[in-house]
């Protein structure tokens, strides 16, 4: 997604002029669309700004403190001092929240990536508590550089970085990467609630909050839904926007939860409700049986075998292939995102957070924190290149990093639930700006820290909560999980079992979308599309990577027949690896038409032909 990017010398072998025109480079790939606006400052030692859509941060950067010593690049939302108020905050405001080692940032809320260059060389970084504001880095022995896509260090790098190949194991076995990892060996993420200090003599690392920082004050499920009201009523209110808001409205609560809500206060003339989903899809109808509840706009983007590919080539490259396109069902709304103020709020944790989905009934998260690794068990994706056993060995040592806090819903969200922020913002980011009410520390402590999880667990305390406050629009309307309401009226329910009967009287089927495939039917499509049979057809980048293993599956697929998930994240990698090396074709190009810049040369990997 556009945001923030930089590079700062650490010696005096990188020229002012070579240093401007890396920094050129790297804004020059974060710019992927025309309307996006790019800012860049450069002084001696350090060249840097952001891409962005001048929505949520539309003052121009750097911001610049009042002693004139620091400057400084926001990327986000922020909420001070405890004030429901979404804020860019002041210069002044920005470099008092990373001046010390004691980290005064903790005491700050909200989305966000922060930069604060001291003097001339001195560069401080900062993320999110969650980490949902990706920040990128890579660092050589002249140089170290962030940037909020992968791309933008690739094109500065002087060769392509070896494939990390535990990144390769992990993305096959659960669809994204673990950690803070990338497919490249030296560009990883920087952690969540971090604050990096950069500087030619030393740098220093500091993590200033974790999961286990949440306390454990218990309290009565009655009591903690009334305070969940009053948050997610200040929440809402706060990621209000005037004027026509697009809002993904999908069949399931969580976006249902926000419509609802925003109607509550007000804003729904304002709403344009978005969703996508094939018409078998148990999305579309639910959707539109509460656009029409709420009586709001509803574009309903059709998605079906014949258009399933469609901008999932560009999403892949906006997530710098990171993500299985097979979760990037977004990339089919893109364009309808980009309406009226191009600013969205997203309930993006409330099915893991507020819900407890990802809960499990098997062991106390006590034991299962013994061995966390376990966790991702359930979420393995058979394939034909790593068993369980191997992924979970895989695993094991980026989970163990992370497993902290009061339930295993802390993993999930440090990991599963970070990478994924990227398949919907990461589409809609050069599009429209996401934000997410719900995220804040506030909730964090009452979900954890007040309730257990077995109060959580299969949405026992979700479900009433959505039901008592918002009855019109949960207890008798359909959710896409069961088919019907969560509290429904008893005339309700003799009409939805008299109908069902006369349905098989009559022998009447209602055709249903497998349970996997919400969206599309991704077998019929990728059979219609020959796939496979493309993918045979021509070299396979990602072979390099498997040693023949890929061309060997497809081959074998009328023997051992693979996965629709399997065959589209191979589809997706090669995508990827075909988008890079085309990227350094160009920069090549590019950098033989101007040597005085500072020429670079991007190598493909071995035995490819780039060409």
């Amino acid at each position: 997604m556009p945001g923030l990017f930089g590079i700062v010398a650490k010696s005096r072998e990188i020229s002012p002029q070579r240093l401007r025109a890396m920094g050129t480079r790297m804004a020059d790939v974060l710019r992927q669309m025309p309307w996006l606006r790019t800012e860049l400052y450069a002084t001696e030692y350090f060249c840097g700004g952001r891409v962005h859509p001048a929505v949520l941060n539309a003052a121009a950067q750097p911001l610049v403190t009042a002693d004139a010593r620091g400057r400084v690049w926001f990327d986000g939302e922020c909420r001070l001092d405890g004030r429901w108020t979404l804020t860019t905050p002041t210069a002044d405001e920005a470099a008092a929240l990373v001046a010390d080692q004691h980290a005064t940032i903790a005491s700050a809320d909200g989305v966000f990536a922060l930069a604060v260059l001291q003097g001339d060389r001195q560069l401080v970084l900062a993320t999110d508590r969650l980490g949902f504001r990706p920040l990128y880095y890579t660092e050589t022995p002249q140089w170290f550089a962030y940037a909020a896509e992968v791309k933008a260090l690739l094109v500065i790098a002087d060769a392509l970085p070896a494939i990390d190949e535990t990144a390769v194991r992990q993305y096959f076995a659960f669809d994204h990467m673990l950690g803070d990892r990338t497919w490249w060996h030296n560009i990883q993420l920087i952690p969540p609630a971090s604050v990096w200090r950069v500087s030619p003599a030393a740098s220093t690392r500091q993590q200033y909050w974790s999961f286990d920082d949440i306390r454990r004050e218990p309290c009565h499920p009655k009591e903690a839904r009334e305070q969940f009201g009053k948050l997610w009523e200040q929440a809402v209110h706060a990621y209000r926007r005037p004027g026509r808001t697009p809002v993904l409205l999908s069949g399931g609560l969580d976006s249902r939860l926000l419509v609802a809500e925003l109607l509550t206060q007000g804003q729904g003339a304002d709403i344009v409700a978005v969703t996508y989903g094939s018409t078998e899809s148990p999305e579309v109808g639910p959707a539109r049986t509460v656009a029409k509840r709420a009586g709001i706009e509803h574009r309903v983007c059709d998605w079906n075998t014949a258009n399933w590919w469609h901008g999932r080539e560009q999403a892949i490259w906006q997530t710098d292939g990171l993500v299985n396109a097979n979760h990037l069902h977004p990339a089919i709304a893109m364009e309808e995102m980009r309406t009226g103020t191009c600013y969205s709020p997203m309930n993006v944790v409330g099915d893991l957070l507020f819900g407890g989905s990802h809960l499990e009934a098997t062991a106390p998260w006590s034991e299962v924190r013994q061995h966390p690794e376990q966790l991702m068990a359930r979420r393995f994706v058979p394939n034909p290149f790593v068993t369980l056993d191997e992924a979970l060995e895989a695993a094991r040592p980026d989970i163990e990093r992370t497993a902290s806090g009061p339930s295993s819903d802390c993993v999930h969200l440090r990991q599963r639930v970070r990478r994924y922020v990227l398949h919907s913002p990461g589409c809609f980011a050069p599009y429209c700006e996401t934000v997410f009410p719900g995220v804040a520390s506030e909730f964090l402590g009452l979900f954890l820290g007040s309730l257990t999880d077995d109060q959580r667990i299969n949405h026992r305390f979700y479900n009433r909560f959505l039901a008592d406050r918002h009855p019109r629009f949960f207890a008798n309307l359909a959710w896409q999980a069961t088919g019907r309401g969560l509290w429904e009226s008893p005339h309700v329910r003799i009409a939805r079992d008299l109908k069902a009967r006369v349905y098989r009287r009559l022998g009447i089927r209602r055709r249903k979308t497998p349970s996997n495939q919400w969206f599309v039917d991704y077998p019929a499509a990728v059979r219609q599309h020959r796939v496979r049979e493309r993918m045979l057809a021509g070299d396979l980048l990602i072979d390099d990577v498997l040693h023949g293993a890929a061309r060997r599956a497809l081959v074998n697929d009328a023997d051992q027949p693979l996965a629709p998930e399997s065959l589209i994240a191979i589809l997706t990698v090669e995508t990827y690896f075909r988008q890079v090396i085309g990227m350094a074709s160009v920069v090549e190009d590019q950098a033989r038409a101007a040597p005085q810049q500072g020429r670079i040369q991007l190598t493909p990997f071995a035995g490819v032909d780039a060409a």
